[in-house]
């Protein structure tokens, strides 16, 4: 059945419902509300949203005092002006490739290089004696919302909301203390404060990721089921161990014995023939043996030989993947040229590189590391002479674009929507996971991460091949991820830098 359908009724039925009194010939009854934005599928996706914060917070306490839905239109009235006006800002003077594709990586990079700074030093004589990871990394990061005073976090999310509210809001309804200050509690508590309190969360943080890589499980299960990946300690619990046969090759070590045994009606010929037979196949393994013996000293490279292959295998991975990327189709490479590139900013793919460098520890391994180097200083400026970077350039940004498209905000408003109100409740009323639970999404996070990545990536960045090995990297690469404290400093530094983009009167007011 069609979402559309099964969530339309849901905000008719709480936002309209005098739609709903009136008879079913009457015209106005299958009118759609009024548009919010230029999308309908995102208004319907909005509607929902405005529905479920008006049953769980207004409602309860409003229909005690009168079941008169004036109020109730009035906060949807000035919620659907937020949303209008944001949406123009959004769409009109917000560079979204640079929030992208500079800001942003270089965010992260700075959260990593914090993160593992802490960590080395947490144990240390220089560690300001601080108690915890958390306490060390805030001391590294100090933000406003995580000093530790009770109800900070609120407070300041208050203040943000008021400051944004007196920027957006029309002037006859910021000067009422009232509607004001009603929104902004919508907004700021039951809003902001429940979306970073959920995003900090490594679970949702897993979760996601599940959710993103979501077609990679069958491949996942499949390799689990051949045994590719370790087990874990709650294997038994997921995989039914009780149930599981024997391997081959303890069945084969019990049929052996039997095997080696002649019976006593057998045959002096079928004896000999038997005897022959085991002969040869030793005689077989044994020759082998001397092959690969002799091929493996056989196998002796020159120091230069080996460093030309390491040198030569980034550059053929890279220009493999840039051709089949970006010449797909001779349609697909015809738009990305012609595309006019909207941001003043170049060199767009550095900023991701940096924070991939730092994320995958690449200083860690010497010969990846001089090699990420070389290409730095001498690949990568002979691809921008030639044309290769401005070519680059438009592929990132028209898939940034792509990722802004209707269809896929749809998707994080429904993402959203299921974080907030898993299975139609508000999370706070929800029962939370179980420590069972949220080691069994890690490792299912990390291992469709392991796969998402395309094996000539995986075995240059990691230097390996196995499936264990390389999520056991993954583990590292995503480890700064892994705590609820620290993820909030990035998350409000994001929502910081997001908030200065869409509305930079506030700096110039500060």
């Amino acid at each position: 059945m069609n979402n559309n359908n099964v969530l339309r009724p849901l905000h008719l039925r709480i936002l309209f419902p005098q739609l709903l009194t009136l008879s079913k010939s009457d015209p106005r009854r299958y009118q759609a509300p009024q548009d919010i934005t230029k999308s309908k599928s995102i208004d319907l996706e909005l509607y929902t949203y405005f529905a479920l914060l008006i049953r769980d917070f207004i409602h309860p306490w409003y229909r005690l005092v009168t079941n008169d839905q004036d109020a109730c239109d009035e906060i949807l009235s000035i919620l659907t002006v937020l949303v209008q006006r944001l949406e123009k800002r959004l769409t009109d003077e917000v560079d979204w490739t640079e929030l992208i594709l500079i800001d942003l990586p270089k965010l992260l990079t700075l959260h990593y290089k914090d993160y593992r700074q802490a960590k080395h030093r947490l144990f240390m004589n220089h560690a300001s004696g601080s108690a915890s990871l958390g306490e060390l990394f805030h001391g590294m990061q100090p933000h406003f919302a995580l000093q530790p005073v009770e109800h900070r976090e609120q407070e300041y999310l208050r203040l943000l909301t008021e400051a944004i509210l007196k920027v957006l809001l029309d002037p006859k309804d910021c000067s009422s203390d009232c509607v004001r200050h009603l929104v902004r509690e919508i907004v700021s508590n039951l809003v902001l404060y429940n979306l970073v309190e959920v995003l900090a969360d490594p679970y949702t943080i897993h979760m996601i990721i599940c959710k993103l890589l979501s077609s990679y499980e069958p491949m996942l299960d499949e390799l689990e089921a051949s045994g590719k990946f370790a087990e874990t300690y709650f294997s038994a619990l997921t995989n039914n161990s009780n149930n599981i046969p024997s391997t081959p090759i303890t069945a084969a070590a019990k049929q052996k014995p039997a095997a080696a045994k002649p019976t006593n009606q057998e045959s002096l010929t079928k004896q000999m023939q038997r005897l022959q037979e085991k002969r040869r196949l030793q005689g077989d393994e044994i020759e082998e043996l001397d092959n690969e013996q002799t091929e493996a000293t056989r196998r002796r490279f020159s120091f230069a030989y080996i460093t030309l292959q390491v040198l030569l295998s980034p550059f053929r991975t890279l220009y493999y993947y840039l051709m089949a990327t970006l010449t797909q189709s001779q349609e697909r490479y015809q738009r990305v040229t012609q595309h006019k590139k909207r941001t003043r900013h170049m060199r767009l793919v550095e900023s991701w590189m940096g924070f991939i460098n730092e994320a995958c520890l690449v200083e860690n391994r010497p010969v990846l590391q001089w090699v990420w180097q070389m290409m730095a200083m001498f690949f990568w400026p002979l691809v921008r002479v030639f044309g290769g970077g401005l070519l680059i350039d438009k592929f990132l940004e028209q898939t940034v674009l792509h990722l802004l498209s209707e269809d896929h905000i749809v998707f994080y408003l429904r993402l959203g929507s299921d974080l907030l109100w898993p299975d139609g409740v508000f999370l706070q009323r929800a029962e939370p996971a179980t420590p069972l639970q949220k080691e069994q999404m890690r490792v299912r996070a990390e291992r469709l991460l392991t796969l998402s990545i395309p094996d000539n990536i995986r075995s240059v960045l990691f230097e390996t091949s196995n499936l264990n090995e390389l999520q056991t990297h993954i583990h590292y690469t995503i480890e700064p991820l892994q705590n609820k404290f620290i993820n909030k400093h990035l998350l409000y530094l994001l929502v910081d830098l997001i908030v200065t983009k869409i509305l930079p009167e506030l700096l110039i007011h500060e």
